[in-house]
Order: C-alpha cells, then structure tokens, then sequence
C-alpha cells in the first residue's frame, strides 16, 4: 500500500511538474525590478480551470496546491513588516471555497491573481502580534481562535448593535447569543457557533 501510495503520489507531481511547464514554458520566471514588480512562477500561474478541475476530483494534484497556498500565507506571514498571521480566523477550507467561488466565474484567472485579491481582502484583519489560541466549544463542534479575533468580533458586534458585553476575548454566553442573532440578520441558520463563513461575512461585509 506504501508503495502504491508513494507511486500515486509521484505521478501526480509529475503531472502537476508537466502542467507548469507545457502551459507556461519559459514563461514561469521573469526578474524583479527596482519598481518593486516581481517574478511569479510555478502553482502560482495555473489558471483557475485547472484549479477547479482538481478540486472537484480531490486530487493530488489539487492537495498540493493545498500545500503551495499554506505556503504562500507562510511566507507572506514572514516576510511582511508588521503581520503576525494575515489569515486570522480563515481556515484551508474557507480559503478552497472563496478561491473556487471565483475561479467558477473567472476560469482564465492564474491562481496568484486570485489569491492575491484575497490576501488583499485578508490583510483588513490580519493579526500584527502574537496572540493565544482558545477553544470556542458547542455542542459537537469546536474551533480554535485566537483572543485578539474574539475581541474583533466583539467589536464588530458592538457596531452592529448585537454585543453589549465587555471586549474581553472570551467567548462567554452574551457574545454566543450576540453571534446567533447577527446570523439571523444576514439569514443564516441562527447557530450561535462561529462558523467561518459567519466570521467572513462579520468582517468583510461592508
């Protein structure tokens, strides 16, 4: 099995090996310039078709694209002044969906185009300190957020007229209700657990 998973996994990059270079050739390289411009190469240039089909299938192809777009946060995280963590609260899978809602309707997108709208879009909540990590417990789910996100989304709630409580960073009962009712108000299922797709919707929406 070992083998074969380690053939499968050799195969698919080769196939993703060959998808950079007879798509793009030469093309994948070009130099950094004294106005700031830079090269973009590799995962960074499959178009949004490709992305699209691979996601759809669960390939290894697209888990490696997975691992490119970890390591392009990383490294973003690492080599701008100022962040700690420009992904806040978005997790891999939010990411997948928001990139794929794009890629959807624009499939001649590269993937650097598309992520660096969104990193973009990201950079209004990044987080510039280290900050502890808690675990917001209900029911079966749970997630892991840091405190400084929990007090951002009590300040949201406050401006929004759902939060009366104390910026804190706890996720105590005032804010999980706070948090049902701020769902309500953009129609969805009321659950009071802060899903990722309430938390984009909190901090994104205008």
């Amino acid at each position: 099995m070992t083998n074969l998973n380690t053939r499968h996994t050799a195969v698919a990059f080769s196939y993703l090996v060959f998808l950079f270079s007879a798509v793009f050739g030469s093309a994948m390289t070009s130099s950094a310039t004294s106005e700031g411009q830079y090269g973009v190469r590799g995962a960074a240039l499959v178009p949004c078709e490709i992305f699209e089909r691979e996601r759809k299938a669960q390939s290894e192809v697209y888990r490696m694209l997975g691992s490119w777009v970890d390591g392009y946060i990383s490294g973003i995280n690492q080599q701008t002044p100022g962040v700690y963590n420009i992904a806040s609260f978005e997790s891999n899978e939010l990411i997948a969906a928001l990139v794929s809602e794009h890629c959807s309707k624009n499939p001649q997108d590269s993937m650097f185009a598309v992520l660096k709208l969104l990193i973009d879009k990201m950079a209004a909540n990044k987080l510039t300190e280290s900050s502890k990590k808690i675990s917001v417990v209900l029911g079966e789910r749970s997630v892991l957020l840091y405190v400084d996100t929990i007090k951002r989304i009590q300040q949201k709630l406050i401006a929004l007229n759902f939060y009366e409580g104390q910026i804190d960073g706890e996720y105590n009962d005032s804010l999980q209700k706070a948090i049902g009712n701020y769902q309500k108000s953009i129609e969805l299922k009321p659950t009071e657990f802060p899903d990722q797709l309430t938390l984009w919707r909190l901090f994104t929406d205008l």
